[in-house]
């Protein structure tokens, strides 16, 4: 027997699916998809075959997908809400600037969160300005502060949503606000003030109104050379308004005379940390993409 639904927990080896009768089913995905170079994540639309007998059932088909992510790997996103703890731990504006980066490539909607507002409000602040003048929408989030909690939770509706951000940001903190539920939050350590994992793989949660949530591992570092080198500017949507000034039209905002994006940074009308994070990405990019060819 055949059913289709959707993957919501990816766990040891097994795929949960909800399907479309409202069960949900433990099953394996077909050995071919390694043939294939394929494989299915949490949050695809698939194609099951349930076993009456005594086999396991097995996922048959993935349906096509609206988008995908790698980190972390979900599929058929609508938003992604970007944790910005200002404290405990502290945020890491070069760790922040790859990620907004990667999801721009992916052509999703992401929304920084000054999370732990309430632990520096002066940095909250800063952080909102940094990211408002790049273009963003921010939101704010404490857990004290009702109103931001509900502010957040009207933007979560007909939505699927996935909460992203270093270990210890605060978004399983939210999600069990959100849902009601007692899962285990993330701790900072002492010695190095990074948070300690606590979310192991990715689930999708449900809530009221069409609310999907997922809850995903916190990282603490990222690749994006997905990205080509000479496409690097388009992700960062700050530097769009000054890129068609720049004399040159392959101009890469490095040492080219005329460089419009560097002229905004040296005047101010460029955040410097954007700037010299985008240099700092560049030659990443660069460095490994000439390492290709030796």
């Amino acid at each position: 027997m055949k059913k289709k639904g959707r993957i919501t927990k990816l766990l040891g080896g097994f795929y949960y699916v909800a399907a479309e009768d409202g069960e949900v089913y433990e099953t394996r995905a077909r050995g071919i998809f390694r043939h294939q170079n394929r494989k299915p994540v949490v949050g695809d639309y698939v194609e099951l075959l349930i076993d009456e007998g005594d086999r396991l059932n097995s996922v048959e088909e993935i349906l096509p997908r609206k988008n995908g992510l790698l980190r972390p790997p979900v599929a058929n996103v609508d938003q992604i809400l970007l944790f910005i703890p200002t404290a405990n731990p502290k945020y890491n504006l070069y760790l922040v600037d790859k990620m907004l980066a990667y999801y721009e490539q992916k052509n999703v909607s992401v929304v920084p969160v000054v999370s732990k507002q309430d632990m520096d409000p002066e940095e909250a602040d800063r952080l909102r300005a940094l990211y408002e003048g790049c273009g963003y929408r921010v939101m704010g989030l404490s857990e004290a502060d009702e109103e931001s909690v509900n502010r957040l939770r009207e933007m979560l509706y007909e939505k699927t949503t996935v909460l992203s951000g270093v270990s210890g940001s605060g978004k399983t903190t939210f999600l069990n606000r959100i849902l009601n539920l007692d899962l285990e939050t993330g701790t900072v350590s002492e010695k190095t003030n990074r948070g300690k994992h606590t979310t192991r793989h990715t689930e999708i949660f449900t809530g009221e109104k069409g609310m999907y949530l997922f809850d995903t591992p916190g990282f603490s570092s990222i690749e994006i050379d997905s990205i080509a080198s000479v496409d690097l500017d388009e992700h960062f949507r700050d530097f769009v308004p000054f890129i068609q000034d720049c004399k040159f039209l392959d101009c890469r905002h490095v040492k080219e005379p005329g460089c419009a994006v560097r002229g905004a940074y040296e005047s101010g009308d460029l955040a410097s940390s954007r700037y010299e994070n985008y240099l700092r990405f560049y030659e990443e990019l660069v460095e490994k993409e000439n390492g290709k060819w030796r």
